[in-house]
């Protein structure tokens, strides 16, 4: 029973840091936010701070690590009802909605030029995503080709969100994806061939 009670407070402790993370990204951004605005409001100390976490760039990665896990999880959740057929880059859409729903976080951390950690966590963390996606898909190409897949993939994505981010606020995610597969599926069959399961696709 105690483990459980002390299992329950690290949780909460963590979450609590998590939140204040995430809200302090929205009012200061991501470089000028301090461990001592954490602490202050997460209403924590901080001993406490460094028994979960060594850095707040830790405490970010984390956060990323948490919304990977989320998009994770409805893409495998739209694979299982669509079974029968294995779309590529099924977790665009859901990161397309998560982007559309935390639109003041990345107005302050993406984009900027005093702003760059949020960017390269986010864009560490499509990389994965889209490996696990070719993986799932047990897409077979060269080492080269799948690298050179990744990046190309990610690169557009990224350049689509700064597009919309940047003024196109009124398309709706699943525009904005459409926009996204039209540009990125062609590109990506000629990189690692049919075998990628773009083809008849676009």
């Amino acid at each position: 029973m105690t483990d459980l009670k002390t299992d329950a407070r690290v949780q909460r402790t963590r979450e609590l840091l998590l939140d204040a993370l995430v809200h302090l990204l929205m009012e200061r951004g991501y470089e000028k936010l301090t461990i001592q605005n954490l602490l202050d409001r997460a209403r924590v100390g901080r001993s406490t701070f460094y028994a979960h976490f060594q850095s707040k760039d830790e405490l970010l990665a984390c956060s990323i690590d948490r919304l990977r896990i989320g998009l994770t999880a409805q893409w495998r959740s739209a694979v299982h009802a669509n079974s029968d057929r294995t779309e590529p880059l099924t977790f665009t859409l859901p990161f397309f909605r998560h982007l559309d729903s935390h639109r003041r976080i990345y107005h302050t951390t993406i984009g900027r030029e005093h702003e760059r950690s949020v960017e390269l966590h986010m864009q560490r963390m499509l990389r994965e995503l889209v490996r696990e996606d070719m993986a799932q898909r047990r897409v077979h190409a060269p080492a080269d080709a799948l690298d050179l897949a990744t990046r190309y993939v990610v690169g557009t994505l990224w350049a689509v969100v700064m597009w919309w981010m940047d003024g196109n606020k009124s398309l709706p995610p699943e525009e904005v994806n459409r926009i996204f597969q039209r540009m990125t599926f062609p590109g990506l069959e000629a990189i690692i061939g049919a075998e990628s399961g773009c083809a008849g696709r676009l």
